[in-house]
Protein backbone atom coordinates (compact mmCIF):
# COMPACT_ATOMS: atom_id res chain seq x y z
CA UNK A 1 0.00 0.00 0.00
CA UNK A 2 2.81 2.23 1.09
CA UNK A 3 5.02 1.42 -2.02
CA UNK A 4 1.95 2.82 -4.35
CA UNK A 5 0.74 5.63 -2.52
CA UNK A 6 4.34 7.00 -3.09
CA UNK A 7 5.46 5.52 -6.82
CA UNK A 8 3.00 7.87 -8.81
CA UNK A 9 5.71 10.85 -7.90
CA UNK A 10 9.06 9.01 -8.88
CA UNK A 11 7.15 7.45 -11.68
CA UNK A 12 5.81 11.45 -13.44
CA UNK A 13 9.64 12.61 -11.99
CA UNK A 14 11.92 9.88 -13.53
CA UNK A 15 9.72 8.00 -15.78
CA UNK A 16 8.17 4.53 -15.77
CA UNK A 17 10.99 2.69 -16.78
CA UNK A 18 13.38 3.91 -14.17
CA UNK A 19 10.88 3.88 -11.17
CA UNK A 20 10.44 0.29 -12.15
CA UNK A 21 14.31 -0.08 -12.02
CA UNK A 22 14.61 1.83 -9.26
CA UNK A 23 11.95 -0.74 -7.60
CA UNK A 24 14.21 -3.72 -8.17
CA UNK A 25 16.64 -2.54 -5.25
CA UNK A 26 13.29 -2.97 -2.92
CA UNK A 27 12.83 -6.21 -4.42
CA UNK A 28 16.54 -7.11 -3.83
CA UNK A 29 17.03 -5.83 -0.64
CA UNK A 30 13.70 -7.10 1.30
CA UNK A 31 14.32 -10.64 -0.31
CA UNK A 32 17.88 -10.71 1.00
CA UNK A 33 16.34 -9.92 4.27
CA UNK A 34 13.85 -12.03 4.83
CA UNK A 35 16.12 -14.95 3.10
CA UNK A 36 18.95 -14.60 5.75
CA UNK A 37 17.87 -13.47 9.12
CA UNK A 38 16.08 -15.13 12.22
CA UNK A 39 15.13 -12.53 14.30
CA UNK A 40 11.08 -11.96 13.82
CA UNK A 41 11.45 -8.05 13.58
CA UNK A 42 14.08 -8.22 10.51
CA UNK A 43 11.97 -10.12 8.99
CA UNK A 44 9.10 -8.14 9.37
CA UNK A 45 11.14 -5.54 7.72
CA UNK A 46 12.37 -7.45 5.08
CA UNK A 47 8.14 -8.14 4.46
CA UNK A 48 8.41 -4.03 4.72
CA UNK A 49 10.27 -3.69 1.82
CA UNK A 50 9.13 -6.63 -0.27
CA UNK A 51 5.35 -4.99 0.34
CA UNK A 52 6.92 -1.84 -0.89
CA UNK A 53 8.47 -3.26 -4.04
CA UNK A 54 5.26 -5.36 -4.88
CA UNK A 55 2.76 -2.21 -4.27
CA UNK A 56 4.96 -0.23 -6.61
CA UNK A 57 4.98 -2.89 -8.86
CA UNK A 58 1.38 -2.80 -9.74
CA UNK A 59 0.39 0.53 -9.28
CA UNK A 60 3.45 1.37 -12.16
CA UNK A 61 3.24 -1.63 -14.30
CA UNK A 62 -0.42 -1.29 -15.62
CA UNK A 63 0.00 2.17 -16.86
CA UNK A 64 3.15 1.40 -18.64
CA UNK A 65 1.82 -1.13 -20.49
CA UNK A 66 -1.16 1.02 -21.42
CA UNK A 67 1.09 3.72 -22.34
CA UNK A 68 3.26 1.21 -24.71
CA UNK A 69 -0.20 -0.38 -25.99
CA UNK A 70 -2.07 0.31 -29.17
CA UNK A 71 -5.63 1.36 -27.78
CA UNK A 72 -7.00 -1.30 -29.87
CA UNK A 73 -4.44 -4.23 -27.83
CA UNK A 74 -4.38 -2.38 -24.22
CA UNK A 75 -7.99 -5.37 -23.18
CA UNK A 76 -5.19 -7.76 -24.51
CA UNK A 77 -1.41 -6.61 -23.42
CA UNK A 78 -2.78 -5.16 -19.84
CA UNK A 79 -4.10 -8.72 -19.20
CA UNK A 80 -0.09 -9.67 -18.43
CA UNK A 81 -0.11 -8.28 -14.94
CA UNK A 82 -2.99 -10.30 -13.64
CA UNK A 83 -1.89 -13.86 -15.54
CA UNK A 84 1.62 -13.10 -14.04
CA UNK A 85 0.64 -12.61 -10.35
CA UNK A 86 -1.63 -15.45 -10.80
CA UNK A 87 0.86 -17.34 -11.50
CA UNK A 88 3.18 -16.09 -8.43
CA UNK A 89 -0.08 -17.22 -6.23
CA UNK A 90 0.14 -20.92 -8.09
CA UNK A 91 3.92 -21.13 -7.88
CA UNK A 92 4.60 -20.93 -3.82
CA UNK A 93 1.25 -23.10 -3.25
CA UNK A 94 3.19 -25.72 -5.92
CA UNK A 95 6.03 -25.39 -3.97
CA UNK A 96 4.99 -25.87 -0.50
CA UNK A 97 4.78 -29.63 -1.15
CA UNK A 98 8.62 -30.40 -1.66
CA UNK A 99 9.78 -27.42 0.33
CA UNK A 100 7.83 -27.93 3.53
CA UNK A 101 10.89 -27.81 5.72
CA UNK A 102 12.46 -25.59 8.47
CA UNK A 103 14.43 -23.47 5.81
CA UNK A 104 12.71 -24.16 2.48
CA UNK A 105 10.26 -20.93 2.82
CA UNK A 106 13.62 -18.90 2.58
CA UNK A 107 14.34 -19.99 -1.02
CA UNK A 108 10.80 -18.23 -1.75
CA UNK A 109 11.76 -15.47 0.08
CA UNK A 110 14.79 -15.06 -1.95
CA UNK A 111 13.31 -15.83 -5.78
CA UNK A 112 12.51 -12.16 -5.94
CA UNK A 113 16.11 -11.13 -6.18
CA UNK A 114 16.56 -13.58 -9.09
CA UNK A 115 13.49 -11.62 -11.19
CA UNK A 116 15.20 -8.35 -10.01
CA UNK A 117 18.70 -8.91 -11.62
CA UNK A 118 17.51 -10.33 -14.59
CA UNK A 119 15.18 -7.21 -14.98
CA UNK A 120 18.17 -4.82 -14.19
CA UNK A 121 20.34 -6.82 -16.85
CA UNK A 122 17.92 -6.80 -19.34
CA UNK A 123 15.49 -3.70 -19.15
CA UNK A 124 18.47 -1.29 -20.62
CA UNK A 125 18.48 -2.54 -23.66
CA UNK A 126 14.76 -4.22 -24.14
CA UNK A 127 12.92 -2.19 -22.44
CA UNK A 128 11.72 1.90 -23.46
CA UNK A 129 10.69 4.35 -21.97
CA UNK A 130 6.75 5.60 -22.12
CA UNK A 131 6.16 7.71 -24.96
CA UNK A 132 3.60 9.70 -23.22
CA UNK A 133 5.72 10.48 -20.25
CA UNK A 134 8.11 11.26 -22.80
CA UNK A 135 5.86 14.08 -24.18
CA UNK A 136 4.68 15.36 -20.77
CA UNK A 137 7.86 16.06 -20.29
CA UNK A 138 8.27 18.42 -23.99
CA UNK A 139 10.55 15.45 -25.03
CA UNK A 140 8.87 14.99 -28.65
CA UNK A 141 11.89 13.95 -30.60
CA UNK A 142 12.86 11.03 -27.81
CA UNK A 143 9.31 10.09 -27.79
CA UNK A 144 9.14 9.81 -31.85
CA UNK A 145 12.69 7.64 -31.21
CA UNK A 146 10.40 4.93 -28.78
CA UNK A 147 7.57 5.36 -30.99
CA UNK A 148 9.50 4.10 -34.03
CA UNK A 149 11.19 1.25 -32.16
CA UNK A 150 8.03 0.31 -30.79
CA UNK A 151 5.59 0.56 -33.91
CA UNK A 152 8.03 1.04 -36.67
CA UNK A 153 8.61 4.81 -38.73
CA UNK A 154 5.63 4.48 -40.79
CA UNK A 155 3.32 4.63 -37.54
CA UNK A 156 4.75 7.99 -35.61
CA UNK A 157 2.15 10.41 -36.44
CA UNK A 158 -0.37 7.77 -35.83
CA UNK A 159 0.62 6.86 -32.55
CA UNK A 160 0.97 10.41 -31.94
CA UNK A 161 -2.89 10.94 -32.79
CA UNK A 162 -2.88 8.03 -29.69
CA UNK A 163 -1.04 10.49 -27.47
CA UNK A 164 -2.22 12.84 -24.23
CA UNK A 165 0.08 15.75 -23.14
CA UNK A 166 -2.43 17.22 -20.91
CA UNK A 167 -5.94 18.81 -21.54
CA UNK A 168 -4.25 20.64 -24.83
CA UNK A 169 -4.94 18.30 -27.46
CA UNK A 170 -2.42 17.31 -30.00
CA UNK A 171 -4.57 18.18 -32.77
CA UNK A 172 -4.65 22.26 -31.33
CA UNK A 173 -0.61 22.24 -32.11
CA UNK A 174 0.08 22.97 -28.82
CA UNK A 175 1.96 19.32 -28.24
CA UNK A 176 5.69 20.83 -27.69
CA UNK A 177 4.46 23.47 -25.73
CA UNK A 178 6.11 23.43 -22.12
CA UNK A 179 4.90 20.84 -20.25
CA UNK A 180 1.82 21.69 -17.80
CA UNK A 181 1.36 19.55 -14.72
CA UNK A 182 -2.30 18.58 -13.55
CA UNK A 183 -3.81 17.69 -10.47
CA UNK A 184 -6.02 14.32 -10.14
CA UNK A 185 -8.56 16.03 -7.83
CA UNK A 186 -8.96 18.30 -11.23
CA UNK A 187 -13.15 18.98 -11.31
CA UNK A 188 -12.48 17.68 -14.99
CA UNK A 189 -10.94 14.41 -13.55
CA UNK A 190 -13.56 13.74 -10.39
CA UNK A 191 -15.46 10.83 -12.54
CA UNK A 192 -12.01 8.95 -13.76
CA UNK A 193 -11.13 9.29 -10.17
CA UNK A 194 -14.22 7.93 -8.70
CA UNK A 195 -14.29 5.24 -11.07
CA UNK A 196 -10.82 4.10 -11.07
CA UNK A 197 -11.14 4.01 -6.80
CA UNK A 198 -14.45 2.12 -7.28
CA UNK A 199 -12.89 -0.29 -9.53
CA UNK A 200 -10.09 -0.77 -6.92
CA UNK A 201 -12.56 -1.30 -3.98
CA UNK A 202 -14.45 -3.72 -5.47
CA UNK A 203 -12.10 -5.97 -6.76
CA UNK A 204 -10.94 -6.57 -2.97
CA UNK A 205 -13.98 -6.00 -1.58
CA UNK A 206 -15.67 -8.67 -3.39
CA UNK A 207 -14.59 -11.19 -1.10
CA UNK A 208 -12.10 -13.17 -3.53
CA UNK A 209 -9.23 -12.70 -1.27
CA UNK A 210 -11.11 -14.06 1.95
CA UNK A 211 -10.96 -17.34 -0.67
CA UNK A 212 -7.89 -17.37 -1.19
CA UNK A 213 -6.51 -16.60 2.08
CA UNK A 214 -9.15 -18.97 4.16
CA UNK A 215 -10.03 -21.66 1.53
CA UNK A 216 -8.40 -24.03 3.41
CA UNK A 217 -11.40 -24.32 5.69
CA UNK A 218 -14.21 -24.71 2.90
CA UNK A 219 -11.75 -28.02 1.24
CA UNK A 220 -11.48 -29.07 4.84
CA UNK A 221 -15.28 -29.06 5.14
CA UNK A 222 -15.61 -31.42 2.09
CA UNK A 223 -12.98 -33.54 3.45
CA UNK A 224 -9.76 -32.72 2.08
CA UNK A 225 -7.88 -32.77 5.35
CA UNK A 226 -4.84 -31.43 3.69
CA UNK A 227 -5.23 -27.81 3.44
CA UNK A 228 -1.83 -27.17 0.79
CA UNK A 229 -4.35 -28.76 -1.40
CA UNK A 230 -7.60 -26.97 -1.18
CA UNK A 231 -5.13 -23.64 -1.63
CA UNK A 232 -3.75 -25.31 -4.75
CA UNK A 233 -6.69 -26.20 -6.38
CA UNK A 234 -8.43 -22.52 -5.82
CA UNK A 235 -4.95 -20.90 -6.97
CA UNK A 236 -4.79 -23.74 -10.21
CA UNK A 237 -8.60 -22.20 -11.03
CA UNK A 238 -7.57 -18.72 -10.77
CA UNK A 239 -5.22 -18.55 -13.62
CA UNK A 240 -7.06 -19.42 -16.54
CA UNK A 241 -9.98 -17.35 -16.74
CA UNK A 242 -7.84 -14.48 -17.47
CA UNK A 243 -6.43 -15.83 -20.80
CA UNK A 244 -9.83 -15.40 -22.23
CA UNK A 245 -10.24 -11.95 -21.13
CA UNK A 246 -8.89 -10.12 -24.21
CA UNK A 247 -11.21 -11.55 -26.28
CA UNK A 248 -14.58 -11.23 -24.34
CA UNK A 249 -13.39 -7.58 -23.61
CA UNK A 250 -12.69 -6.64 -26.83
CA UNK A 251 -15.94 -8.80 -28.13
CA UNK A 252 -18.41 -7.39 -25.90
CA UNK A 253 -16.39 -4.27 -23.77
CA UNK A 254 -14.74 -3.87 -20.45
CA UNK A 255 -17.43 -1.98 -18.76
CA UNK A 256 -19.85 -5.02 -20.22
CA UNK A 257 -17.44 -7.43 -18.60
CA UNK A 258 -17.26 -5.53 -14.94
CA UNK A 259 -21.27 -5.22 -14.65
CA UNK A 260 -21.34 -9.28 -15.35
CA UNK A 261 -18.07 -9.60 -13.36
CA UNK A 262 -20.41 -7.89 -10.37
CA UNK A 263 -23.69 -9.42 -11.31
CA UNK A 264 -22.10 -13.33 -11.16
CA UNK A 265 -20.02 -12.66 -8.65
CA UNK A 266 -23.57 -11.44 -6.37
CA UNK A 267 -24.89 -14.87 -7.81
CA UNK A 268 -22.08 -17.14 -6.74
CA UNK A 269 -21.39 -15.56 -3.51
CA UNK A 270 -25.18 -16.74 -2.88
CA UNK A 271 -24.94 -19.57 -3.69
CA UNK A 272 -21.84 -20.22 -1.82
CA UNK A 273 -23.92 -18.70 1.78
CA UNK A 274 -26.79 -21.16 0.33
CA UNK A 275 -24.93 -24.62 0.53
CA UNK A 276 -22.60 -23.27 3.47
CA UNK A 277 -26.40 -23.02 5.30
CA UNK A 278 -27.64 -26.87 3.82
CA UNK A 279 -23.82 -27.66 4.50
CA UNK A 280 -23.60 -29.33 0.91
CA UNK A 281 -19.80 -29.89 0.77
CA UNK A 282 -19.40 -30.57 -2.79
CA UNK A 283 -21.93 -27.08 -3.79
CA UNK A 284 -19.32 -25.17 -1.57
CA UNK A 285 -16.55 -26.35 -3.82
CA UNK A 286 -18.81 -25.98 -6.84
CA UNK A 287 -19.91 -22.24 -6.30
CA UNK A 288 -16.51 -21.66 -4.71
CA UNK A 289 -14.89 -22.45 -8.07
CA UNK A 290 -17.28 -20.44 -10.34
CA UNK A 291 -16.88 -17.59 -7.88
CA UNK A 292 -12.90 -17.44 -8.98
CA UNK A 293 -13.69 -18.33 -12.58
CA UNK A 294 -16.00 -15.53 -12.48
CA UNK A 295 -13.91 -12.91 -10.97
CA UNK A 296 -10.71 -14.22 -12.72
CA UNK A 297 -12.16 -13.41 -15.89
CA UNK A 298 -13.67 -9.71 -15.10
CA UNK A 299 -13.01 -8.09 -11.86
CA UNK A 300 -9.38 -9.97 -11.88
CA UNK A 301 -7.51 -8.48 -15.06
CA UNK A 302 -9.70 -5.88 -15.89
CA UNK A 303 -9.21 -3.56 -12.96
CA UNK A 304 -6.11 -3.14 -13.57
CA UNK A 305 -6.56 -2.51 -17.26
CA UNK A 306 -9.02 -0.23 -16.83
CA UNK A 307 -7.85 1.78 -13.67
CA UNK A 308 -4.89 3.09 -16.04
CA UNK A 309 -6.84 3.19 -19.33
CA UNK A 310 -9.29 5.63 -18.04
CA UNK A 311 -6.79 8.59 -16.63
CA UNK A 312 -4.94 10.30 -19.23
CA UNK A 313 -1.24 10.70 -20.05
CA UNK A 314 -1.05 14.18 -17.56
CA UNK A 315 -2.67 12.56 -14.57
CA UNK A 316 -2.64 8.46 -15.21
CA UNK A 317 0.37 7.88 -12.35
CA UNK A 318 -0.20 9.69 -9.57
CA UNK A 319 -3.98 8.60 -10.28
CA UNK A 320 -3.18 5.18 -10.43
CA UNK A 321 -0.96 5.29 -7.56
CA UNK A 322 -4.13 6.21 -5.41
CA UNK A 323 -6.21 3.84 -6.85
CA UNK A 324 -3.91 0.88 -6.39
CA UNK A 325 -3.10 2.13 -2.94
CA UNK A 326 -6.69 1.92 -2.16
CA UNK A 327 -7.02 -1.55 -3.43
CA UNK A 328 -3.90 -2.46 -1.38
CA UNK A 329 -6.04 -0.83 1.82
CA UNK A 330 -9.41 -2.83 0.78
CA UNK A 331 -7.11 -6.28 0.50
CA UNK A 332 -5.49 -5.53 3.98
CA UNK A 333 -8.83 -4.61 5.35
CA UNK A 334 -10.47 -8.06 4.16
CA UNK A 335 -8.00 -9.52 5.43
CA UNK A 336 -7.47 -9.11 8.63
CA UNK A 337 -11.48 -8.38 9.42
CA UNK A 338 -12.93 -11.82 7.36
CA UNK A 339 -11.58 -14.20 10.54
CA UNK A 340 -13.83 -11.44 13.32
CA UNK A 341 -16.46 -11.66 10.50
CA UNK A 342 -16.58 -15.54 9.61
CA UNK A 343 -16.68 -16.34 13.52
CA UNK A 344 -19.51 -13.69 13.95
CA UNK A 345 -21.75 -14.53 11.27
CA UNK A 346 -20.90 -18.43 10.60
CA UNK A 347 -22.46 -20.11 7.89
CA UNK A 348 -23.65 -16.47 6.75
CA UNK A 349 -19.96 -15.04 6.36
CA UNK A 350 -20.74 -13.54 2.50
CA UNK A 351 -23.59 -12.33 2.87
CA UNK A 352 -21.43 -8.33 3.20
CA UNK A 353 -20.11 -9.47 0.15
CA UNK A 354 -23.03 -10.26 -1.40
CA UNK A 355 -24.43 -6.19 -0.20
CA UNK A 356 -21.14 -4.58 -1.29
CA UNK A 357 -21.22 -6.30 -4.62
CA UNK A 358 -24.78 -5.30 -5.45
CA UNK A 359 -23.39 -1.76 -4.64
CA UNK A 360 -20.65 -1.72 -6.39
CA UNK A 361 -22.81 -2.97 -9.38
CA UNK A 362 -25.30 0.28 -9.30
CA UNK A 363 -22.25 2.63 -8.76
CA UNK A 364 -20.03 0.59 -11.76
CA UNK A 365 -23.45 1.62 -13.49
CA UNK A 366 -22.99 5.32 -13.13
CA UNK A 367 -19.24 6.05 -12.93
CA UNK A 368 -17.16 3.13 -14.90
CA UNK A 369 -17.05 4.42 -18.84
CA UNK A 370 -16.09 2.16 -21.54
CA UNK A 371 -12.40 1.96 -22.51
CA UNK A 372 -11.94 -0.85 -24.90
CA UNK A 373 -10.40 0.42 -28.16
CA UNK A 374 -10.34 4.18 -26.92
CA UNK A 375 -7.10 6.39 -26.40
CA UNK A 376 -7.01 8.12 -23.03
Amino acid sequence: MVGSLCCGHFSDKYGRKKALMGNCIFMIVGGVVQASVSNVWLFALGRLIAGISSGTATATIGGYINELSPPHMRNTLGLGLQIFTTIGILVPAITFFFANTSSGWRYLAAFPVILAAVYLLLAPSMCVESPAWLLTQGRKEEAKEVIARLYGEEHVQTALSWLEVSKTSAEEGLIDSAPKKESMFAPRYRMQLLGGIMLSCAQQLSGINAVFYYSGSIFSDAGISDSRVGTLIIDFINIWPAFFTGVLANRFGARNMILWGLAGMVVMSIGMTVAFIVDVSVLSIVFTALYVIVFGVTLGPLVWVMTADIFPDSIRASASSLCIGINWLCNLIVGVSYPYVSDALNDYAYVPFVVLLAIFYLLALKLVPETSGKSA
